[in-house]
């Protein structure tokens, strides 16, 4: 059975990460939510350093870019990219699995080795944070500044903390998606109730009266929504007429 002081840090975990888990429904702020979740890890776990990388899929995605960490020396802070190409995160990021080093300074120059050599950090824990399914994303590092080996308890723990980061990552996507398509939506509207003026008042077809936009849209260097939008505003203020006109002022540049 467990002692008292194992059945404290059981509490202590758990109203930890339920906490965490509240918090993820109502806090859409990802780095808000990325910089608690590696404060938790040094919370939770003895830890000098708990950081947290990114898949940098809009620059290099062989490369990682530190999106917060908890616990780094000021004076010697992290850099802001690390290569996945002989690293232990890109290890992890291959076989979706954790990663434990007890002394980084007996092994291979892995880039983690590199990176953390003059910062006294001795044991690493990595863990795939996993986003969209099992798509690896990014990793959470833990550093310890001793030698440590890592009890099974310590990796569920930051398992768990890697697997909230990995919904946070997952819920602004699928939010920036909504968005997206909440925009395209609008669009497509805009462009259809302008079709209809112009099959109305020029007697065009559909597929016309698109291409009629499209055109505008290209001579114009504007887009197709702007000119749409632009025939709506000319035929609801009564003056389609003036729809030429209109867009003579779409030839002019945007203002800074």
């Amino acid at each position: 059975m467990p002692n008292r002081n194992m059945l404290e840090s059981y509490r202590r975990i758990l109203h930890t990460l339920n906490a965490l888990g509240r918090e993820l429904v109502s806090n859409t702020d990802a780095e808000d939510m990325a910089q608690k979740i590696v404060a938790a890890g040094i919370a939770l776990l003895p830890l000098s350093i708990c950081c947290l990388w990114r898949r940098d899929a809009a620059g290099s995605p062989d490369t990682l870019r530190l999106e917060t960490v908890r616990g780094a020396d000021r004076r010697k802070p992290l850099p802001g990219r690390l290569s996945l190409s002989g690293s232990i995160s890109g290890r992890a990021l291959e076989t979706c699995r954790f990663q434990v080093v007890m002394d980084l300074a007996t092994e291979p120059a892995w880039a983690e080795k590199i990176m953390v050599s003059q910062r006294g950090l001795v044991s690493l824990l990595c863990v795939p944070v996993l986003s969209e399914g099992h798509t690896p994303d990014g990793v959470l590092q833990c550093y310890t500044g001793v030698r440590h080996a890592f009890s099974d308890l310590e990796i569920h723990v930051a398992e768990a903390l890697a697997l909230q980061a990995g919904i946070v990552w997952h819920m602004v996507g699928m939010s920036a998606e909504a968005a997206r398509l909440k925009e395209e939506l609008k669009t497509r509207k805009r462009i259809d109730r302008a079709k209809e003026i112009l099959m109305d008042q020029r007697d065009l077809t559909a597929e016309e009266a698109y291409r009629w936009i499209q055109k505008r849209s290209m001579d114009t260097r504007r887009s197709m929504r702007a000119v749409a939008e632009t025939i709506i505003l000319s035929e609801t203020s009564g003056h389609y007429t003036s729809i030429p006109h209109a867009l003579d002022l779409l030839n002019r540049p945007p203002r800074k």
